[in-house]
């Protein structure tokens, strides 16, 4: 399958006017529906088809899900000469350096933070891992929402939500488990240790 062919906009099925985060759920939704663990999915795909519709899924998002790569895709889209394979991944991900070179710069993988005992001290002891207690580890360690989100391919929204702990704007437990799952793995601390205190938290706010 030639992902280049495919609008991404119609492979997550959401408008090409739509807000941010609705293409991070719309990116969600469209991976549940063509997973392995979605039985319902082979009587209209075989394995090998629905396999490539879920790299197609994941190629949309990977444009879709970066501003940068989403507003130069629009443009490229509006052109009449635009050829097909400038629209993929790869080359945008190419045209957005030359575009803007300076968004494109490796950053450093940790912010620079001065390490403080009393801190460290409640992160190794720390068993109730709540939404407070992650935003107060990330403003530690020096990351902004927005890092974090273009670390973990999380949508903002959703990492705040979770930091609110506020589950009616979070979407269904299994994601919400592999997102603070990526969030404590970023901010250096235990991922099963975290995502079972967090999660169990979740689970009885009633999602």
């Amino acid at each position: 399958m030639e992902t280049s062919r495919y609008n991404y906009y119609d492979v997550l099925e959401v408008s090409p006017h739509c807000q941010q985060h609705e293409i991070t759920t719309a990116y969600e939704r469209a991976k549940a529906t063509y997973a392995g663990e979605n039985p319902a999915i082979y009587t209209i795909f075989s394995e090998h088809e629905a396999r490539e519709l879920l790299k197609l899924v994941e190629e949309a998002y990977q444009v879709l899900g970066n501003k940068t790569l989403r507003s130069l895709y629009d443009e490229k889209v509006s052109q009449v000469q635009v050829k097909p394979e400038d629209l993929t991944y790869e080359n945008l991900k190419s045209a957005s350096k030359a575009v803007v070179p300076d968004l494109n710069k490796k950053a450093p993988s940790k912010p620079e933070f001065q390490p403080d005992p009393e801190m460290e001290n409640l992160i190794k002891k720390s068993q109730d891992w709540t939404g407070a207690l992650l935003k107060q580890v990330r403003e530690y360690k020096k990351y902004s929402l927005e890092r974090l989100s273009e670390i973990t391919k999380i949508s903002a929204y959703y990492i705040h939500s979770i930091e609110k702990n506020d589950p009616k704007n979070l979407p269904a437990s299994v994601f919400v488990r592999g997102y603070v799952g990526q969030i404590a793995k970023v901010l250096g601390l235990d991922e099963k240790k975290v995502c079972e205190s967090y999660m169990r938290s979740f689970k009885s706010s009633g999602n």
